[in-house]
């Protein structure tokens, strides 16, 4: 019995590993308020731009247009 008193003793006197002050608190909730919405209007812009061309889409592409339009006026 005495070992089993000696680690509830030894239990409830451990402070925890990580310490950080009470002040710090607010700053944590807002840094982590603006990296969640930093990433999740980096997610809506990527997903739903329709100007942002991240792969090949040809109905989306612009430069077959461009390059035509080059050369109709180069070859006049």
């Amino acid at each position: 019995m005495r070992a089993s008193r000696v680690l509830l003793n030894s239990a409830r006197n451990a402070k925890p590993k990580i310490t950080y002050p009470v002040e710090m608190t607010p700053l944590f909730v807002v840094v982590g308020v603006a990296v969640a919405s930093g990433c999740f209007f980096t997610w809506r812009h990527l997903t739903y731009d329709k100007e942002l061309r991240l792969w090949k889409n040809a109905n989306l592409s612009e430069l077959d247009r461009v390059l035509d339009k080059a050369e109709k006026d180069g070859s006049k």
